[in-house]
Parts: C-alpha cells; structure tokens; sequence
C-alpha cells in the first residue's frame, strides 16, 4: 500500500491525482473525514469534496495486492 496523496481539500473544491500505468478507481483507498465524490477521468483521478458547510482531510492510496 502506498500513499497516493494526502491533503486537505477546501468547500467545493477537486483533489487531482495523476494516473500511474494501470490503476482505476477500483485500486484506490480512499480515507476522508467527511463526504466526497471520486471520478476517474483519462489522465488522472479526482477527488472532490462533497460537504456543504466544511474542508475535508483526504488520503489516498493503493489497495494492497493480495497473494
């Protein structure tokens, strides 16, 4: 498992994340503090807050590959 990004994204802003090789939404972990959406657009990922009233605190990272 590897740290993609950790960040603090402000009310109504995006978190970009940039594709490396072969990763899709499904090889993502995310954990926030509060609500966000996740898109997958053809060059990168984007993490977007979703609360009304707040900045969230994000990390990112790889799922680990099971054996």
């Amino acid at each position: 498992m590897a740290i993609l990004k950790e960040a603090g994204i402000p009310i109504g802003r995006m978190l970009f994340i940039p594709k490396d090789g072969n990763l899709s939404r499904n090889d993502l972990e995310i954990e926030a503090n509060g609500q966000y959406q996740l898109m997958e657009r053809p060059d990168c990922f984007v993490v977007k807050n979703a609360e009304c009233c707040r900045s969230i605190m994000v990390t990112v990272k790889t799922k680990e590959e099971s054996s």
